[in-house]
């Protein structure tokens, strides 16, 4: 059974099969930064699909009007 480390130690993750050993080391560095861009592009997909959205129901008013 693999063994988990307290919250305080955020350094390793032992993986099953591993004596005692590190298996991998995770450094987060600029987690800011790419939370940003992933808001920023999140954002401009939200722009463009309301857009489309909007094309789509003028459209369909149109149909319906004549």
């Amino acid at each position: 059974m693999p063994k988990l480390q307290s919250p305080g130690n955020s350094l390793a993750i032992a993986e099953a099969g591993v004596s005692e050993s590190v298996a991998e080391i995770t450094v987060v560095s600029g987690g800011r930064e790419d939370l940003t861009v992933f808001f920023a592009i999140g954002l401009v997909l939200d722009v463009f699909l309301v857009a489309a959205f909007l094309v789509w129901a003028v459209g369909q008013w149109h149909k319906t009007k004549k």
